[in-house]
């Protein structure tokens, strides 16, 4: 086995030993530059596996965050109506805790409710749990701030319908403007997908 590296140009050669010295030596300074998920505060961008997320808020040993950028641009909500319970949207997000499962471990995601009252106050759809999921329209309120630092530069949908059948709008679901303004769309319009979970703060990340 040829065991060398190449510096400024130079071959050098290696013996087995120095290769795993070597090998010890980087994945020390990778793990070093790991912090626990409750050293960062709100704002601050966080890397978890291939995922940047943004941290939105710290609460008693878990943290709430938000992925920095879209998983899909171009998704319908949904293809019949605006309930975000088993949308194409609501698919895609679970798409998404599925992965970060594969990274962190299922145990590390805690569920959390997703209150699906619309935006004029019917509460026909009820809520659902999910590991990951759109945020709502009151949880955008909520985090506005924060979410104003990392707008993404594309519309994305928000889990709340603009109405219900009830009164005769199943058809418009709120989103967000790449300036960061509400708006509505139709729910078979293609935007963004942007999940939001809630990881144990204990985790490392870099």
């Amino acid at each position: 086995m040829n065991n060398s590296i190449t510096i400024n140009g130079k071959n050098i050669e290696l013996t087995e030993d120095q290769v795993k010295l070597l090998v010890e030596a980087l994945c020390a300074k990778d793990e070093s530059a790991k912090k626990q998920l409750s050293d960062f505060a709100a704002g601050r961008t966080v890397k978890i596996g291939k995922f940047e997320m943004v941290v939105l808020d710290q609460q008693e040993g878990q943290t709430a965050l938000i992925l920095k950028g879209m998983y899909g641009t171009e998704f319908q909500f949904s293809e019949e109506g605006n309930c975000y319970n088993g949308s194409n949207a609501d698919k895609k997000c679970q798409e998404f805790a599925q992965e970060l499962s594969e990274v962190i471990g299922w145990d590390n995601i805690m569920p959390h409710t997703v209150d699906l009252t619309s935006d004029d106050g019917l509460d026909d759809y009820g809520a659902v749990e999910r590991c990951a999921s759109l945020i709502t329209a009151e949880m955008y309120r909520k985090f506005v701030k924060v979410l104003d630092t990392c707008n993404p530069k594309c519309f994305w949908w928000l889990a709340t319908p603009y109405s219900t059948k009830h009164h005769e709008n199943n058809a418009w679901v709120k989103c967000v403007a790449p300036s960061g303004y509400f708006n509505y769309d139709y729910y078979f319009i293609v935007n963004g997908v942007r999940p939001f979970c809630i990881l144990k703060s204990t985790i490392f990340v870099s």
